[in-house]
């Protein structure tokens, strides 16, 4: 990967003014992003007031130019003198990253994919109820497909398992329990599967008296 820029910006807030803090803070995240070089912002403050802002570029150099804009210089004296407690910037090169997207599953009826790849639309929710009825799709992680699996198809055989694109959902997933009284949250998904939002299928088959060792990889990290 190509070498980046961040800045870290870490703070304690005095209280004072929340709302001009606001105001100022998405209108610097504004102008920001209409700069050379910009890749992206986030930021987090609790409730004790510390908080901490990374902004990202392609280079030290865009990151400075930021800094010397005029109308980012007349926020910075406005948190010197009304905002913040105190500050700490930080400016480190990136050279090395690692994203972890939790992957998400479906279990489906051979006949109810096969059905749906042949162009018809996939109604189901879970075995038997369909997502009209449910209001939203069964899911599972990882851990919990041989659970899911064991209680609601141990009649079966072969099962495909569908490989959820979590971005083309984006928004659209809860964790939820399955019922009242249960600890345990899943995935439910408020929006039909369809077959354009499947990354990949795998077929699934009980070899033994329960199922077991579902065919997919193990949860890691990407970098």
């Amino acid at each position: 990967m190509q070498p980046y820029t961040a800045v870290i910006f870490s703070s304690r807030h005095t209280g004072i003014d929340e709302t001009g803090y606001a105001d100022t803070a998405a209108e610097m995240e504004r102008l920001a992003a209409e700069q050379p070089g910009f890749r992206g912002i986030e930021s987090a403050r609790g409730a004790d007031g510390y908080g901490i802002t990374v902004s990202y570029w392609d280079d030290a150099e865009a990151a400075r130019r930021w800094k010397r804009h005029a109308d980012h210089l007349s926020a910075q004296r406005l948190g010197r003198t009304r905002w913040y407690d105190w500050f700490r910037l930080q400016v480190a090169t990136v050279e090395r990253e690692y994203e972890f997207v939790r992957p998400i599953y479906h279990l489906a009826l051979p006949a109810d994919w096969a059905s749906a790849v042949s162009g018809d639309p996939y109604p189901w929710s879970t075995r038997g109820v369909t997502f009209e009825q449910e209001g939203f799709v069964h899911c599972s992680f990882t851990h919990q497909m041989v659970g899911v699996a064991n209680r609601f198809y141990g009649d079966l055989d072969e099962l495909v398992v569908l490989h959820v694109d979590r971005a083309a959902f984006d928004g659209a997933f809860r964790l939820e329990p399955p019922a009242d009284g249960v600890d345990e949250h899943f995935p439910h998904l408020y929006r039909p599967i369809t077959t354009n939002a499947v990354t990949a299928t795998t077929s699934w088959r009980r070899d033994g008296e329960v199922w077991a060792d579902p065919p997919v990889p193990a949860d890691h990290p990407i970098g």
